[in-house]
């Protein structure tokens, strides 16, 4: 069970295993196989892991479901902050990956505004 909700919590944080790891000082390595099943952590990375996902631990152990007070995006713009700050989003569009964080807030804000239009395109149909 830990193991399937650490790799939704990921994914759903939008990190990488290799992103999580770094946070954590554990290698990406480690990070699969936790989400595998094939190694556990011990307690104190549990609550560690628990707090790089912005979770209560509770919810990283199975015990409960997100609640919305913890839910990682409460608006779009969140979620767009969120990816545009990504590694995995920085690489996949060869942004540099050292932009500052006014430039990371245009870039979010302009995403969400093509965004938006696209789906007020969808919305009309």
């Amino acid at each position: 069970m830990f193991n399937i909700r650490l790799k939704r919590l990921r994914e759903w944080r939008n990190m990488t295993q290799k992103e999580l790891g770094l946070s954590l000082s554990f290698s990406q390595q480690t990070i699969h196989k936790w989400e595998t099943g094939t190694a556990s952590p011990d307690p104190d990375t549990l609550i560690k892991i628990a707090k790089a996902l912005n979770v209560p631990l509770d919810v990283l152990l199975g015990q409960s479901n997100v609640s919305e007070e913890s839910a990682p995006y409460q608006t779009p713009e969140d979620y767009l902050t969120s990816v545009t700050q990504s590694n995995t989003f920085l690489s996949l569009f060869n942004i540099d990956p050292n932009l500052t964080q006014d430039q990371l807030n245009t870039l979010s804000h302009q995403l969400y505004q093509v965004t938006k239009v696209i789906v007020e395109a969808y919305q009309s149909k």
